[in-house]
């Protein structure tokens, strides 16, 4: 085992010897300044500061009681690597929750709700998270939804209806294969774009 790793073990089972305890305030101080940018850049009228301390709290539990185990890199730019993933899915599974709960109390008092009303104010965020989804895809499916239909977007790129449908079921393939929250933030992103392209 390398010396990286047995640094890194050394901080999941005590903390207390100065090299593990430098890479935890290292670790911490990484996760607290990506989910403030993230409170200031797209979510910031989801979440307060107390809220986002308590956020910053949460991560570090995942990585401690846990996520931290399963990273098997070398170095700390690897490391660093592996908690943005841990960190960005964290936060924006937050998001979801604090959508939904606003979703759900429109519902409450809106006389007459619309199904996609009470998203319209929350588009900034599905619109700037990190979509798990490869950029020549996510480009396809945006030409796709710009098109209105297989049948058009295929006349306009002068390619049969069969080679769109061949590609849809590909990029769907990828997104099925992917976990659960990687799934379930591109299924947003799927839906949002399809809203955006439609004019709703």
């Amino acid at each position: 085992m390398s010396e990286f790793q047995n640094t890194l073990r050394g901080l999941l089972a005590n903390r207390h010897g100065p090299e593990t305890r430098a890479l935890f305030l290292t670790l911490s101080k990484y996760v607290e300044g990506r989910v403030r940018w993230f409170g200031r850049a797209r979510a910031s009228d989801l979440f307060g500061d107390a809220e986002l301390e308590e956020l910053v709290g949460e991560v570090m539990l995942q990585l401690m009681a846990g996520s931290l185990a399963q990273f098997r890199g070398e170095s700390l730019p690897e490391l660093l690597g592996f908690v943005r993933t841990i960190t960005d899915r964290c936060t924006w599974r937050a998001a979801r929750r604090r959508i939904d709960e606003r979703v759900a109390m429109e519902r409450e008092v809106a006389e007459t709700p619309h199904p996609t009303a009470s998203w319209r104010q929350d588009d900034r965020v599905l619109m700037d998270v990190e979509v798990p989804l490869e950029e020549k895809d996510r480009q396809y499916l945006e030409e796709l939804f710009a098109a209105g239909s297989k049948a058009e977007y295929a006349r306009q790129a002068g390619v049969s209806r069969a080679a769109v449908t061949k590609r849809v079921d590909r990029i769907r393939a990828r997104i099925d294969a992917m976990p659960v929250p990687d799934r379930q933030t591109t299924e947003a992103w799927l839906q949002h774009a399809a809203r955006v392209a439609s004019g709703v």
